[in-house]
């Protein structure tokens, strides 16, 4: 079986500087998703992946983006070559595909492909149709839940997702929303990184991390408020993360020197920031569509860290981590208080056990391999039942 994966995603390396050609934060959670599924399969199989990476004439610094190729492991590497003109680009970028895919073989061959991007998305399908592959959607936010975007995105993109051969989702609620020919799916959670170059956080003092959306929607203006109200002057608050408005952020914060806001930051600075803290936390606000279809930013890796995790409740990471975290009814201020206290109240003993237990717990279902035997066995039946 050989995997063409279409994707905005580049590899770990390149995204950091792709990234800081940017005048605003890119969604760093869909890279990362993509990133590690990417190295997940190609730990058995060979992956080819068609990279159209995101671009913007207001916020991207750069005039246009080079095609080129890369080689890692088993992982090919394509990025198509990315123009500023929007039609002309829509054009480019399905006759540069189209080109590669000319010359491969595509015997017993699958498509995976991002959903998120109506025109990747677009250009994924119609291929797909023309050399009569199986096409399969990755599918982990609403259209709805990205940012920016309105009715139209949402009927493009819900439209495009109707021309699928199967679906892998983050929840259930998503393969409901995608999937309504009820055709071959897989849900899985999320995929936790297998390694990183650490670097030194010891700077920031004993401190709690929280990295994900800054947008104030999703919870950090309240755990701002419920840091300042924990009586621990010597434990700084550490924030990353992308979106939300700096000017809100800033003046939650007034100038308080134990809250510390690094904004954007690459992953390998996110996971040793998680390995060093004292808890890692996630504030998003719960709700019945949240928890439908969504799996909060970072929860997953919080668990592989060497840290407590805290986070409001989500009922599906619940069932399986029950007693892997502290988790908390809803983002109150007083209830993230309480969360946090209960964490700094742990003794060494009773905080090296419940890290100990999420950690193995998190990697048994969750680790690159784990995720590759499950999504290659996926595959392996839905390409003997379309036969």
């Amino acid at each position: 079986m050989k995997i063409i994966y279409f994707t905005t995603a580049c590899q770990k390396s390149d995204y950091v500087s792709f990234a800081s050609a940017w005048d605003t934060s890119l969604n760093t959670s869909i890279q990362n998703l993509h990133n590690r599924l990417i190295r997940s399969l190609a730990l058995t199989h060979e992956v080819t992946v068609i990279s159209a990476r995101p671009f913007s004439k207001k916020y991207c610094k750069l005039k246009k983006l080079e095609a080129s190729t890369k080689q890692e492991g088993k992982i090919t590497w394509h990025y198509l070559e990315i123009i500023r003109s929007r039609f002309f680009r829509f054009i480019s970028t399905r006759r540069q595909a189209k080109k590669l895919m000319s010359k491969m073989s595509l015997k017993n061959c699958i498509i995976i492909t991002d959903t998120l991007n109506p025109y990747l998305l677009s250009k994924s399908t119609s291929l797909a149709k023309k050399y009569n592959l199986p096409i399969i959607g990755i599918c982990n936010n609403t259209p709805s839940g990205i940012s920016g975007t309105g009715k139209s995105y949402t009927t493009l993109l819900l439209k495009s997702a109707k021309d699928l051969s199967g679906y892998l989702t983050l929840t259930s609620g998503l393969n409901e929303l995608f999937n309504d020919g009820n055709c071959a799916n897989l849900t899985f959670e999320g995929i936790v990184e297998d390694k990183y170059d650490a670097i030194d956080v010891s700077q920031y003092g004993k401190y709690i991390f929280y990295n994900g959306s800054l947008a104030e929607k999703y919870g950090v203006i309240n755990l701002i408020k419920a840091f300042k109200k924990i009586d621990n002057k010597g434990l700084n608050l550490i924030i990353s993360g992308y979106h939300g408005d700096q000017n809100v952020i800033s003046k939650a914060i007034s100038g308080n020197k134990n809250i510390i806001n690094l904004g954007m930051i690459p992953i390998d600075n996110v996971l040793s920031l998680e390995n060093g803290s004292l808890i890692n936390i996630n504030p998003r606000p719960y709700s019945e569509d949240y928890d439908r279809y969504l799996i909060p930013d970072n929860v997953i890796d919080y668990l592989n860290a060497n840290s407590i995790t805290v986070s409001v409740k989500n009922n599906r990471l619940m069932n399986y981590f029950a007693n892997d975290a502290i988790w908390i009814n809803s983002n109150d201020v007083d209830e993230l208080v309480d969360g946090i206290n209960k964490a700094l109240s742990l003794s060494k003993e009773e905080r090296n056990a419940l890290i100990k237990k999420a950690v193995l717990d998190v990697n048994k279902m969750y680790s690159m391999q784990a995720i590759n035997k499950k999504i290659i066995l996926f595959l392996k039946q839905f390409l003997k039942q379309k036969d």
